[in-house]
């Protein structure tokens, strides 16, 4: 029976700590196995404190370097392919996630059966290259790695996480992935970083495209000469206001929560304030719906932490 290794890509902050917390608890609760959380962060800085709580509760913890900023240019999404560069692991697979999904029930894995030039990518439904918002710098960047356009149209991957990876295929995929993603253009985006008022040369860092790194892989694949096989294990929250859909064969494994309305906004959670103490209080309210589950499953979450009610405003343990 092959053996697979969930593993989870986050950075040392507070936004993505909570995120992490929570991907922790819902894989150790729906697939029975502690993910390995993959955590970037800089040379001599400390790890958060609630990863040690994903520690105490059985979990696997591993540093690594962050590779947000490099050659000038601020790229967080980077971090998922070096996440799958760092890992260590002795499994067959690697099943490689972002920390924003939540599980709903067990994914098939026992299904999969990839041969040696295989990996999985998730049907999302929005990698389509001759979409106006991608060209004509999609097919620029698709020259520069030297892949005829035409094959990304000709052979199709449209998709994202999870993705199931062969170990074997592991340090050559992510070694590409990340020379990939340096073909792409950028755009600068305004991110005053240090102060409120940053001076000019400071108003704007240069970034790429959020989609750049779902392109990165798909370039990946194909200069390897490698074959994406789609599953249809995950749905995402864009429509977090609808009904939860059926779980059991056939239905979503997880659900991936980079949308946000109303009833709930992953961003709303970003300072260290909110993220420690406030997405925590998250009630669910009843009504049924994708978002009510992602509620719901904070609330599992903090009881399996043991976080208390945040009366004075921090996180306390309730034994103490």
């Amino acid at each position: 029976m092959p053996r697979f290794e969930w593993v989870v890509s986050c950075e040392n902050n507070h936004y993505l700590l909570w995120q992490a917390m929570l991907f922790h608890y819902s894989c150790l609760r729906h697939q029975g196995q502690a993910p390995l959380v993959m955590v970037h962060r800089e040379e001599g800085e400390l790890l958060l404190d609630g990863f040690q709580r994903i520690v105490e509760r059985g979990g696997k913890v591993r540093s690594a370097p962050n590779y947000r900023r490099l050659h000038g240019v601020n790229y967080p999404p980077r971090n998922t392919a070096a996440s799958l560069k760092h890992a260590e692991t002795d499994a067959d697979y690697l099943v490689l996630c972002d920390c924003d999904m939540i599980f709903l029930q067990p994914c098939p894995l026992e299904q999969m059966t990839l041969g040696p030039g295989q990996l999985s990518f998730d049907e999302v439904g929005y990698l389509r290259p001759d979409h106006p918002a991608y060209q004509p710098q999609l097919d620029d960047a698709c020259r520069r790695a030297k892949i005829p356009p035409e094959r990304l149209r000709a052979i199709p991957i449209d998709g994202g996480v999870p993705h199931v990876i062969p170990r074997q295929l592991q340090q050559r995929l992510a070694a590409d992935w990340l020379e990939c993603l340096d073909l792409f253009p950028l755009i600068n985006t305004p991110v005053p970083e240090r102060s409120a008022n940053p001076p000019p040369d400071l108003r704007f860092v240069p970034q790429r495209d959020w989609l750049s790194g779902m392109w990165g892989l798909v370039f990946a694949t194909h200069r390897l000469g490698l074959e994406a096989v789609m599953t249809h294990w995950c749905r995402s929250n864009l429509e977090g206001p609808g009904p939860m859909p059926a779980i059991g064969p056939g239905g979503p494994c997880l659900i991936h929560y980079c949308y946000g309305d109303e009833r709930f906004n992953k961003r709303h959670y970003a300072t260290a304030e909110a993220a420690e103490r406030t997405v925590w209080n998250v009630a669910p309210r009843g009504d049924g719906t994708v978002h009510d589950e992602l509620r719901r499953q904070l609330q599992e979450a903090r009881e399996f932490y043991g976080i208390a009610e945040f009366a004075e405003g921090r996180i306390a343990d309730k034994c103490g």
